[in-house]
């Protein structure tokens, strides 16, 4: 593994632009639970958890980067991003993470040297639907899995401060964007978008409440009834307004 890592610090070193990175958080919905993107790295008996990551290289443009990074760690592509934040302390590094390693030596110590270095990163958001991705890493990345925001302790370095940062920024943008829309299956019923509207939130929503200010807002369109082998069949809705596109006043939300 870390001939594989020396092998992409030396390409870094010649094309990307120094201690300038970029970070993604890729939230999906899954089983009532929101779900984010993360990589796994395994060297040396321990393994890095981490948010989808890279670095921006010196001729590319910085979208042009963050689909790259993407696709190169997930196997993600054609996605819609939107800036969140920017980390940029003094001390941000993965000194840390690898405080108890003995990389003193060859590729090691070069590594170590390496992640060592502050890190500024920019950090991106995007909201897809679970059910129809599939994940394919590259590179020196051992998995890109999906794991649920509840176990956002285990991430490396600063990144479960990035995670509660882009979930922030989705509670603050829910009555106003199309966020649901793009987590949720074209077609989905009440209860489904009742849990996920609870799991972004972060607390339980009343639910006649939320029927009643959700049918009334027309933002949701009845199409039939979920035949998928219930005794009592729900009803099935899809968003008035579709998927990637802002939601006039008239449809905010409040919860």
């Amino acid at each position: 593994m870390l001939e594989k890592i020396d092998k992409y610090l030396k390409g870094l070193e010649k094309e990307a632009i120094p201690q300038l990175s970029v970070n993604c958080v890729i939230f999906g919905f899954h089983e009532k639970t929101l779900h984010v993107i993360v990589n796994k790295i395994s060297f040396d008996g321990t393994t890095m958890i981490l948010l989808p990551g890279g670095f921006v290289n010196q001729n590319e443009d910085l979208t042009e980067a963050v689909e790259r990074i993407v696709r190169e760690s997930t196997g993600l592509e054609k996605m819609m991003f939107k800036q969140f934040a920017v980390f940029g302390d003094a001390s941000r590094s993965f000194a840390s993470d690898f405080a108890d390693k003995k990389l003193t030596a060859g590729k090691g110590k070069k590594v170590l040297e390496w992640v060592s270095k502050r890190f500024i990163s920019i950090c991106y958001l995007a909201l897809v639907d679970f059910s129809k991705i599939e994940l394919k890493p590259s590179q020196f990345l051992e998995t890109a899995q999906w794991m649920s925001i509840d176990k956002s302790k285990c991430l490396a370095m600063d990144h479960s401060d990035i995670l509660k940062s882009a979930r922030e920024s989705l509670i603050k943008e829910l009555p106003y964007s199309p966020i649901a829309s793009n987590l949720l299956p074209s077609k989905f019923t009440l209860p489904h978008l009742h849990a996920l509207v609870e799991a972004i939130v972060g607390r339980p929503i009343d639910r006649p409440n939320f029927r009643r200010k959700i049918l009334k807002s027309e933002m949701i369109v009845k199409i039939g009834k979920d035949d998928s082998g219930t005794r009592r069949p729900a009803d099935l809705y899809t968003f008035k307004h579709g998927k990637k596109t802002s939601l006039i006043d008239e449809f905010k939300l409040g919860f």
